[in-house]
């Protein structure tokens, strides 16, 4: 192979690598949501902030952790000076005070080693900077360790006109911690009105019930945010600058992109997991075929490829599930046809068990102690989602497809049982 060839090959296996978690070769879309948290931060006044905490939900896939990046990429374009931090749950109590150190630096602009002192030979986290005097390092006191909110605020109150615009996000937050450090932190970081800071919360359709859990359930209903499918305009774009800067990157690829993204923009049902499915499905088959052109044959590769990776993504949520595919197209079909909330799925559970194997029962108690505790794994896993805001609204499909394809795991025997259990007429789809 010459050393072009070598290059071609790397930089579409650099593009065929592009994960799950990775953000996406083209940011498409979401500018109400982009702007929405930025103006939580441009229009924060001192002492008239409070719980300005903004929460961006949807099912696995959506694209909340994408949307996170973007909007801390816009922001010092937007708003000069302002900074942002990153930081992904679980918190626990051991992480709390890394919080506040990133804060102290990022943004009360205290430098890194500042915050580091010794006592003889050992090391700890401290706050040399705003102490009065300098002393010798190596018989330097430790000031008071930055472990609490209270002791951030203490320390930098009187400096606080000083600090950076700052928006918090905070990725997956249905996950933390509900030990009191943690939850401590992180309601006083919605409910103080000192700083210019305001956290940005992602996570799963749970997570403002989530917050609530641990405190904060003083939400503004206008900054909890849905997000799920991008229109069909949208995916198709995002396909399109997605695969023309692919196709820069490794030039000498015959034929148009354009013509790929529009064949491959339907399937995803503009789901932006299932985009970044296609576009991965199209590198590798470019890196596959013997061919580098975007031709009819490697498209139906390409099409057929991206089949098999939202399968199997449709596959992984399920197993993260830990339910049976029984009960999750039971729950599925019942949402098809009326309105279920999470009482009803605990009801459609406790009717389909008794159906079901003695050894999957056997395993459906072992991992679930309470019919609850399936519907919040179901929950959890993204294969339901609460349709609105509020933890009383109906529940919902996140992907029609995802329905589709669990119901197509089960025999035939299998989804006319179900049928039979919900009392569903005969041929009803499910």
């Amino acid at each position: 192979m010459t050393r072009h060839g070598t290059q071609v090959t790397e930089r579409l296996a650099r593009w065929a690598n592009v994960g799950e978690r990775d953000a996406p070769v083209t940011f498409v879309g979401r500018s109400p949501e982009i702007d929405l948290a930025i103006r939580q931060l441009a229009t924060w006044q001192a002492g008239e902030a409070h719980g300005r905490t903004l929460v961006i939900q949807g099912a696995p896939g959506a694209g909340k952790t994408a949307l996170l990046g973007e909007i801390a990429r816009r922001l010092p374009s937007v708003l000069p000076g302002a900074t942002s931090i990153y930081r992904a749950t679980p918190w626990n109590r051991h992480s709390a005070h890394s919080v506040l150190h990133t804060l102290a630096t990022q943004m009360m602009g205290v430098p890194a080693d500042a915050l580091r002192t010794t006592t003889g030979t050992v090391s700890s986290i401290g706050v040399k900077a705003v102490g009065a005097a300098r002393q010798d390092r190596s018989r330097s006191l430790a000031p008071p360790a930055l472990a609490t909110w209270d002791d951030f605020a203490t320390l930098f109150a009187s400096q606080s006109d000083q600090a950076k615009p700052t928006l918090l996000l905070v990725d997956e937050i249905q996950r933390i911690h509900d030990d009191d450090e943690t939850t401590d932190l992180l309601y006083h970081l919605h409910d103080q009105t000192v700083f210019p800071l305001v956290l940005v919360c992602g996570g799963l359709s749970t997570s403002a019930a989530r917050l609530g859990e641990v405190g904060i359930s003083r939400l503004d209903e206008t900054h909890i945010v849905c997000i799920d499918a991008l229109t069909a305009e949208e995916a198709q774009r995002s396909l399109e600058e997605s695969l023309r800067i692919l196709a820069d990157d490794v030039g000498s690829i015959a034929g148009h992109p354009d013509q790929w993204a529009r064949r491959l923009a339907p399937p995803t049902q503009g789901w932006p997991q299932h985009v970044t499915c296609h576009f991965r499905s199209a590198a590798e088959t470019l890196l596959e075929s013997g061919r580098l052109a975007f031709d009819e044959r490697n498209l139906r590769s390409a099409l057929a490829r991206a089949d098999g990776h939202v399968r199997h993504y449709y596959d992984r949520r399920l197993e993260a599930s830990r339910t049976d595919p029984m009960i999750v197209h039971a729950v599925h079909a019942a949402i098809g046809q009326r309105v279920v909330r999470r009482t009803d799925a605990m009801a459609i559970i406790d009717a389909v068990l008794p159906v079901l194997g003695f050894y999957v029962r056997e395993d459906h108690n072992r991992n679930f102690p309470s019919t609850g505790d399936c519907v919040q794994q179901m929950l959890h896993a993204g294969v339901i989602a609460y349709a609105t805001t509020a933890t009383t609204s109906p529940l919902s499909v996140p992907i029609p497809s995802m329905a589709a394809h669990i119901g197509s795991l089960l025999p035939r025997e299998g989804r006319a049982e179900i049928q039979r259990v919900l009392g569903l007429p005969s041929g009803s789809s499910v």
